[in-house]
């Protein structure tokens, strides 16, 4: 979700009933932490990550959200860019909420991020389309066969 409304967010909620509510726009903690309570959905949050002073702003989402989900700054679109980012900045990456990585990952390189950061969890969508929009269930499958090695 990127700074949906309420009204847009409850129909998405009720029609697709999602185990995870993303969100990638400048939703507030205390927006996240409301929509998280009032339906008991987990709630990830995306951050940019430019620098290390973008991990030390995540901080802010610690007690507010389920998940961290750190992926390149947004560039034309608020997410998925298909575009990585520098993943030595996440080396020795210990903050109190759960995270995970994202951002330009690909077969080719998630077990190389994985090594670098110690992401416990990697998120893709481009990384494994065999056109724009269109998921591969080989690639999808290849990338995580890739992740666990």
């Amino acid at each position: 979700m990127v700074n949906a409304e309420p009204a847009t967010l409850a129909e998405a909620v009720r029609k697709v009933r999602p185990d995870v509510i993303q969100f990638h726009g400048s939703e507030a903690p205390e927006t996240i932490a409301r929509v998280r309570a009032e339906t008991g959905i987990a709630v990830w949050r995306a951050v940019g990550v430019r620098d290390a002073a973008a991990l030390e702003g995540a901080a802010r989402f610690h007690g507010a959200v389920d998940r961290l989900l750190f992926d390149a700054p947004a560039s034309s679109l608020p997410g998925g860019n298909g575009t990585a980012f520098d993943w030595s900045l996440l080396r020795f990456y210990q903050g109190p909420t759960p995270w995970g990585l994202a951002g330009g990952l690909t077969l080719a390189n998630v077990g190389e991020a994985i090594r670098v950061t110690g992401a416990p969890l990697v998120d893709t969508s481009s990384g494994v389309e065999s056109a724009q929009g269109i998921k591969d269930v080989d690639k999808i499958a290849a990338f995580c066969k890739a992740a666990r090695l």
